[in-house]
């Protein structure tokens, strides 16, 4: 029982020790609720052509660390609506769907919701599931991108 105790100690202690550094310095968070935003279900060839649906978010956390660079994780769930383009309209995934991007190709959920500026990411991981739970996780340079 007693080095049950101890190792709860430790990781206590370990968790306390390597907290982030957002916490400990001039980095920041903020969240933003309840927005709209449009995403890939699907990567075929043809892409963006039968690959898009709007999600319905609960909530965008972003996490600016001490020097600017920063991350943001939002949670979503499909939505009915469809698309602008009708050919771009594509349908939940028969089987989890994750996709993994680089520079350029996802705008910041947050930073259009704050205050409707354009912010790429450096890179983006999307989860979809087929019940249409959606995870995304995005990062970003301190310096904006600046694509062409």
């Amino acid at each position: 029982m007693s080095k049950r105790i101890l190792l709860m100690v430790m990781v206590t202690l370990m968790g306390t020790s390597l907290a982030s550094p957002v916490t400990a310095t001039s980095g920041s968070v903020d969240t933003i609720r309840d927005f709209a935003t449009v995403l890939a279900v699907a990567r075929p060839d043809n892409f963006p052509v039968a690959s898009l649906m709007r999600a319905d978010c609960a909530w965008v956390v972003r996490v600016e660390r001490p020097d600017g660079s920063a991350r943001e994780t939002q949670v979503c769930e499909l939505s009915d609506e469809p698309v602008m383009i009708p050919a771009f309209q594509g349908v939940p995934p028969s089987h989890t769907f994750i996709d993994v991007v680089g520079s350029c190709a996802w705008f910041s959920d947050y930073w259009f919701n704050k205050n409707g500026t354009d912010v790429l990411a450096s890179s983006v991981r999307i989860v979809v599931t087929p019940s249409g739970h959606v995870l995304a996780t995005s990062t970003y340079p301190a310096v904006p991108l600046s694509c062409e």
